[in-house]
């Protein structure tokens, strides 16, 4: 599932396989070091593996390969472009017909090729192409330059992907697709399709509003979903009344909670039962359900004043609590604070229900991983995946001491912690050891072990440690080895759902 939701792939990334080929004693073109670096970059900023969908082509096809369909599709059900230009893109047929499609259908698209002020193409230059060169399909874009050129004459070599240069650049392109991917949802119509995929998600049905309303609703989308909220809100349509029950029932029973936004004003009347608004219909099937559920309504909103008797009624009954014995948040308060509000109640209900969890859920881990050893960690993440571990990635820097909020709030929905010490300095891991055992005692975490997974170069068993008593560090030491055995993996996980390494 993307991120986007009604695509199939967030990324579609398009180049030339030139730009991918290998030199002697490497084992990752710049291509694919690229998209791993992306990959793993987006994860940590949206704190999963698996929230961005990027599709990228690592078959070597050649000129007289017709136009591979699966690639075709795979264009058609990406949301955004991330063409790497070069001249050996300019000099591919194939990958001008990748261009070509991507903005054609782009184009007839409801959205367009643009979302806010921002192209849905990203025009990443491996090299210093001059302007008048650049595909007609790039035009109107800034370009993110990937090369060394320091005149407007040079042509630029492409940096090495170890370079500070890469890692900058990196920066800027993954700031940019995080921004253009959250823009493109407040974009869509209604944000969501209604309809919860996943169901290890939380997911939170936003009731519909009546127009004065309306603007609240989509800065409190914007607010919940930049916290991780899945946020349901797009119901009506359909907008007949029976159709609209079941649509409406459908989406509540896959959520984990509700929240309804009303106030003196009813609201749109349901076709075909004009006696109900959609707000008020929403927040009485509501009721019906098990779910936990917030109604919120203004402080200044004099209920007497109603005119609409038979809602005068109802909002009534929902302050005094006589429309039913179910228990749920009934809040008077201020517009400037209901976002706040609301994501403190789906916070609170979020965190209770993981403690209430059964035993079979979803193992989750984080990876706490410096950005020179984010691609083996890209690695691993998959790993884990594959082996029915949810990992969480937290962001690198270079100072082990930032972030340490963020770490904080991730630290709580996972129940080991896996620290990945590579290429990166022994202090620096010590460091983040510190900082997550300062936060697990003074907010009572639920961590039950840290696990040290030394990966290349070499180091010995007993390199580091952390002198503590309060949990058990468990040393992986991996450090000989590019790639695990089957074996060696099987030993890994198995230690991580059992804490016994």
């Amino acid at each position: 599932m993307a991120f986007v939701p009604g695509y199939a792939y967030d990324i579609f990334i398009s180049y030339a396989h030139v730009d991918n080929l290998t030199s002697s004693g490497q084992a990752d073109g710049w291509i694919e070091q690229f998209y791993k670096n992306l990959n793993l970059m987006l994860a940590k900023r949206f704190g999963r593996l698996d929230t961005v969908k990027i599709w990228w082509d690592s078959k070597k096809l050649d000129g007289s390969v017709l136009f591979d369909t699966s690639i075709a599709e795979g264009i058609k059900q990406s949301a955004i472009m991330i063409c790497l230009n070069s001249p050996g893109y300019a000099a591919s047929r194939y990958c001008q017909q990748e261009l070509d499609t991507f903005y054609k259908k782009a184009g007839a698209e409801t959205i367009g090729l643009k979302v806010g002020e921002r192209s849905r193409i990203f025009n990443v230059l491996l090299n210093n192409i001059p302007f008048k060169d650049w595909p007609a399909e790039l035009s109107g874009t800034s370009g993110f330059p990937f090369h060394d050129a320091q005149e407007a004459g040079e042509f630029g070599d492409t940096v090495d992907t170890l370079s500070n240069a890469f890692r900058d650049q990196m920066r800027n392109v993954r700031d940019a697709v995080y921004s253009l991917l959250n823009d493109f949802n407040h974009e869509l119509p209604d944000h969501k399709s209604g309809v919860a995929t996943d169901s290890n998600s939380f997911s939170i049905y936003l009731g519909e509003v009546p127009d004065t309303l309306r603007s609240s609703r989509k800065r409190i989308v914007a607010e919940l979903e930049k916290k991780g909220f899945e946020v349901l809100a797009a119901i009506p349509p359909p907008d007949e009344a029976a159709a609209h029950e079941q649509a409406a029932s459908s989406a509540l029973q896959q959520a984990s909670l509700s929240i309804h936004l009303l106030d003196e004003f009813s609201g749109r009347e349901i076709q075909g039962d004009e006696s109900k608004s959609y707000p008020q219909k929403q927040t009485e099937l509501a009721l019906a359900t098990d779910r936990p559920q917030m109604i919120w309504i203004p402080a200044e909103t004099d209920l007497a004043a109603v005119e609409e008797e038979a809602y005068k009624q109802f909002l009534q009954g929902i302050e005094k609590g006589t429309l039913t014995q179910k228990h749920y948040d009934f809040v008077r308060g201020s517009k400037a604070t209901v976002s706040q509000v609301i994501i403190d109640f789906a916070t609170q209900i979020r965190d209770r229900q993981k403690q209430t969890a059964p035993a079979g859920d979803k193992l989750s881990v984080l990876v706490d991983t410096h950005f020179m050893d984010q691609l083996y960690a890209l690695d691993l993440g998959k790993t884990l995946l594959e082996n029915d571990i949810q990992p969480f990635i937290n962001p690198q820097e270079d100072d082990p001491r930032k972030n340490i909020n963020l770490m904080g709030e991730r630290l709580s929905q996972v129940k080991k912690l896996i620290f990945l010490y590579g290429s990166v300095s022994k202090d620096w891991v010590l460091e983040r050891m510190s900082a997550a055992l300062q936060l697990i005692i003074t907010n009572n975490y639920p961590i039950e072990d840290f696990f040290i997974y030394m990966a290349p170069p070499h180091k010995e068993a007993n390199d580091i440690s952390l002198n503590q008593r309060l949990l058990k560090v468990n040393v992986i030491n991996s450090s000989d080895k590019t790639v695990l055995t089957e074996q060696e993996m099987h030993d890994f996980v198995s230690a991580l759902k059992t804490g016994v390494a």
